[in-house]
């Protein structure tokens, strides 16, 4: 029986099948692994997002750069000011490519990549690596919707983030460059360096905050009571105004 592969199914394998012997042949990839935890903290629209990699590998990567590559969704961002602000504090060095809007909603945001450095360099009793850092993460404001039709709350999810290793030893030679990704350099990303992609895990779900959203069911409520108070307002200062002696002047 004669069975059609399709031709992009070759090619898939093809390059399947050159990438494993790639990484076979670079220790540094074929022995190191990152598993990463997270924790989402605070309540509310603006949040701490704390990140934990624990590299485990036979080389000593102590005196190598981590490249935790976030992808943040729309319905979140990250204050490049703030985090510049953070970072005499501790706070580690990042590089963000776009321009961040931090007062546009949900619907009119696109997500963002943010590029955070650290070091492992804290050598845990088993042997493997620790870095973690904490940076503020905020959450956007949603479009309202029918509440009758819709949730009126909105779960927006960080997904895990990639791990790449920068070694200053060139990340394992000749052997491991074809592994190798341009990617902005430590600490400010004004150049591109060559990182190598780590195998990353994580035994907890990916982290999430709940946004509450407007029910537009209740727009005509709104309108309504808005419109009551102003006109009562505004009749109450006129009574007011009316009502004051006309000896009183104020006094400039």
């Amino acid at each position: 029986m004669y069975t059609h592969f399709p031709q992009w199914s070759l090619v898939y394998v093809a390059v399947v099948a050159v990438t494993t012997v790639t990484a076979s042949s670079c220790p540094l990839v074929l022995q190191t692994s990152a598993q990463v935890e997270r924790r989402l903290l605070g309540k509310g629209f603006h949040r701490e997002l704390e990140t934990v990699v624990q590299v485990g590998s036979n080389d000593d990567v102590s005196s190598c750069w981590l490249l935790v590559k976030e992808v943040i969704p729309p319905g979140a961002y990250v204050d490049p000011n703030q985090l510049a602000f953070l970072c005499p504090l501790g706070g580690p060095g990042f590089y963000i490519p776009q321009t961040v809007n931090v007062e546009t909603p949900e619907h009119q945001s696109p997500r963002v990549v943010a590029n955070f450095y650290t070091a492992a360099n804290h050598l845990l009793p088993d042997g493997r690596w620790l870095a973690n850092f904490t940076v503020p993460i905020h959450l956007r404001y949603h479009r309202a919707r029918s509440g009758e039709s819709y949730s009126l709350e909105v779960e927006v999810k960080v997904p895990h983030p990639s791990i790449f290793l920068l070694c200053e030893d060139n990340a394992g030679g000749d052997t491991c460059s074809p592994l190798t990704q341009l990617e902005p350099c430590p600490p400010s990303g004004q150049q591109f360096c060559e990182f190598l992609p780590i195998h990353s895990f994580s035994t907890s779900e990916d982290v999430s905050g709940v946004v509450p959203v407007g029910n537009t069911d209740l727009l005509d409520t709104v309108l309504l009571a808005t419109t009551c108070l102003t006109a009562a307002a505004t009749l109450l200062l006129l009574t007011t105004l009316s009502r004051t002696p006309s000896s009183i002047r104020p006094i400039y």
